[in-house]
């Protein structure tokens, strides 16, 4: 007999149809550039019997940034943003700018990419943004990349449970900045948007974001939403219960729950600590720490590192790797004769970048102590889960045991008990 998940298989096969064969299959994430961020947010997943790092954002997701002002979130997604399209031959970032808080040169700077390069890589649209244009150029992405698929597809390298090399659109990423600002069409207009209330602000968003998840995830379209952590004003004497599980009293996120409850991924940020430039680091920045505090490939509220934000030249990759490895007492010596463990090239906190990038030996060492440092954590975790199930797996689950009592019940004889006269009408029963 031939299985009739293969037979399906086949048939839609003779469709040609990419959106009839498409079938749920083994996730890729892209690093961000960040990699305490990414294994804050990475997982193990097992493929064709090997566990694998999935480390990064993951394929066709919509994940959100939020904070307070000031705590540099437009920063850190235009430098991830860059960071994933820079990997992929075709991919390229939208940027739409509603808030325009952002400078071109600024955004330049914080790509990474040279003047050429940035123009190829990046459209920013900062007027005429709405709830719906942004839906059509969605549309219009996705279906540039289905009626071209050969252009922008990709050999993931992985392979599926049947054996099949996975192929994925090479990805492109949207950007939103920020969700408050994003109005429908009939709010955008200046005389309408006294007149459009938050309620039907918040029920357009929803129709049109739940209309972008299943072609974002069929086209690999990364959303990357900004939305503001803002103070209401409590007039109350009562405190206010907290909006969502991650705020705070008295905190409210902008936009529609909707499209907070479609989030893949949500990334908190709070300055956790000012820079000065007389301090360690010489910079004017601050810490900021980041929460992940809704996930869809991990544990909720596991995820959490601490990045390094420079005021001039954005969140630096290099300086917060050397915090995590300063706070976690994983560098030796101290003042101005730190080191990596393993290598005996000394350094200050403030000499520290240029000695690592004028010591390829160094490089090395602080690049692979990072590594195995934070990998061994997501291993020990790793590790954990699968001894319960191993220990699950070693005894006869509940299931297992209930199907053999209902399989023991539909071939037994079931007593016939005799009415009497008292209880003829199925009314009276006798307790004993």
């Amino acid at each position: 007999m031939t299985m009739l998940a293969t037979a399906f298989r086949e048939a839609v096969k003779q469709t040609k149809d990419i959106t009839k064969m498409n079938e749920m299959n083994y996730s890729v994430s892209y690093p961000t550039g960040f990699l305490n961020l990414d294994f804050a947010n990475g997982y193990i997943q097992e493929v064709n019997g090997k566990s694998v790092f999935t480390l990064g954002i993951s394929d066709g997701s919509i994940n959100m940034l939020i904070g307070e002002p000031s705590t540099g979130k437009t920063s850190l997604l235009i430098t991830v943003a860059c960071n994933i399209v820079r990997q992929f031959k075709t991919s390229a970032v939208f940027f739409e700018q509603a808030e325009v808080g952002t400078n071109l040169q600024r955004i330049k700077n914080l790509s990474g990419f040279s003047d050429d390069e940035f123009f190829k890589r990046f459209i920013i649209r900062d007027s005429g943004i709405t709830t719906e244009s942004v839906y059509d150029r969605v549309r219009m992405i996705h279906d540039l990349k289905i009626k071209n698929q050969d252009d922008y597809l990709y050999d993931t390298g992985l392979k599926d449970g049947l054996g099949n090399p996975i192929y994925k659109f090479e990805p492109t990423i949207v950007i939103i900045d920020s969700l408050r600002m994003v109005l429908p069409q009939k709010g955008a207009d200046a005389n309408e948007v006294s007149n459009m209330s938050a309620a039907q602000t918040a029920k357009n968003n929803s129709e049109y974001f739940t209309k972008m998840v299943p072609i974002c995830r069929e086209a690999n379209i990364i959303m990357i939403i900004v939305n503001h952590i803002t103070q209401d004003i409590n007039i109350s004497f009562m405190p206010k219960k907290s909006e969502l599980p991650y705020l705070r009293q008295n905190e409210h996120l902008g936009g529609s729950k909707m499209v907070v409850y479609l989030c893949n991924n949500i990334f908190r940020l709070d300055i956790k600590s000012k820079l000065k430039p007389e301090d360690g680091f010489k910079i004017s920045g601050s810490v900021v720490t980041i929460d992940i505090v809704k996930s869809r490939t991990n544990k909720s509220g596991r995820g959490r590192c601490s990045l390094v934000f420079n005021q001039e030249t954005g969140f630096d990759a290099d300086l917060s790797l050397f915090l995590l490895l300063k706070e976690d007492k994983i560098l030796e010596g101290s003042g101005a004769y730190l080191k990596i463990p393993g290598c005996d090239i000394k350094f200050s906190q403030a000499s520290f970048k240029d000695a690592l990038y004028s010591n390829p030996e160094l490089y090395q060492a602080f690049i692979q102590t990072c590594f195995n440092h934070l990998s061994a954590g997501l291993m020990e975790e790793y590790n954990r889960i699968k001894q319960e199930e191993s220990k699950r797996l070693g005894a006869k689950s509940a299931y297992e045991s209930i199907l053999d009592l209902v399989n023991q019940a539909q071939h037994q004889t079931v007593p016939v008990i005799e009415s009497s006269d008292n209880n003829a009408e199925g009314d009276n029963y006798d307790n004993n």
